[in-house]
C-alpha cells in the first residue's frame, strides 16, 4: 500500500456527529414558526437541504405564504452557533488529525455547509489542520458524483493515486470511487453493511494507531 499524500475527511459522521444538532434546531424554529412536528418528520432534516426540507412540511402542511428563506437563515445561525459551542467530535479525531498533520495534506470534503464546518473545526481547535474545505457551496453536483472529491484534489495539487478518502456513507463512498481515490468505510453510527462495497471498513476512529495502518503511514 503507497503511503498517500492526501488524506480526505467527510465531516459529519466520521469528524463529528451534528445530524442531532440540525434536527434540534428545526424543533426549535417549528415551536417558533408556531407549527406542530413530530421528531419523525424533523429527523429527515438530517438528509436533505434545509429549503427542501422546510419546503416538504410546509407542503405537507398546505401552508403556502411563509418566508422560507428567512425561517431557514435562523436555522442555520441556530446550528452553527450550538456546534460553536459543542463541536461533537467523535473520539480520536483530534489525535488523528495531529498525527497526519505533518505527514500529509489534510482536507474536509462534505455536502454540509462551510459556515458550520469551520464552526466545528474552530471550536475543536484542529481547524488549522486543513488545507482546504470542500462544502456544499463550492461545487454543482454533491455527493455521490465525484465533483467534490475531484475539486479536493485539484485544490491540493494532488492525484488520485496520491490520496486517500474517510467517509461514512454510500452516497460519500460512490463519491471517492467515482474520484477514483482509495477509500476507508468509518462505521461510527453504522454497522458494516452492503453500503461498504469493496472499500474497507474500520468501527471508529478511536484507535488511531489502527486507522494509521489503515490510510497506509505505518506496517503491520
Amino acid at each position: 500500500m503507497a503511503r498517500p499524500r492526501a488524506v480526505l475527511f467527510d465531516f459529519d459522521g466520521v469528524i463529528a456527529d451534528t445530524e442531532n444538532v440540525h434536527i434540534a434546531s428545526w424543533e426549535r424554529i417549528f415551536t417558533a414558526m408556531g407549527l406542530e412536528v413530530t421528531p419523525e418528520q424533523c429527523s429527515r432534516a438530517a438528509e436533505i437541504d434545509d429549503r427542501a426540507f422546510l419546503g416538504e412540511i410546509l407542503t405537507a402542511k398546505k401552508i403556502d405564504e411563509v418566508a422560507i428563506e428567512g425561517w431557514v437563515s435562523r436555522k442555520q445561525e441556530l446550528a452553527a452557533a450550538m456546534l460553536g459551542d459543542e463541536p461533537r467530535l467523535y473520539p480520536g479525531v483530534v489525535a488523528l488529525v495531529r498525527r497526519l498533520e505533518p505527514l500529509a495534506l489534510l482536507a474536509v470534503v462534505t455536502s454540509a455547509r462551510r459556515e458550520d464546518v469551520e464552526s466545528v473545526l474552530k471550536s475543536g481547535a484542529i481547524a488549522d489542520a486543513f488545507a482546504t474545505i470542500v462544502s456544499k457551496e463550492d461545487v454543482t453536483r454533491t455527493k455521490p458524483d465525484a465533483e467534490p472529491y475531484r475539486t479536493a484534489l485539484e485544490r491540493l495539487v494532488a492525484s488520485s493515486e496520491d490520496a486517500v478518502v474517510l467517509e461514512d456513507s454510500a452516497a460519500g463512498l460512490a463519491s471517492a470511487r467515482s474520484a477514483g481515490i482509495r477509500s476507508i468505510a468509518i462505521g461510527h453510527r453504522h454497522a458494516r453493511g452492503v453500503w461498504v462495497g469493496d472499500s474497507s471498513f474500520l468501527e471508529d476512529l478511536a484507535d488511531v494507531e489502527a486507522v494509521m495502518r489503515a490510510l497506509g503511514f505505518a506496517e503491520g
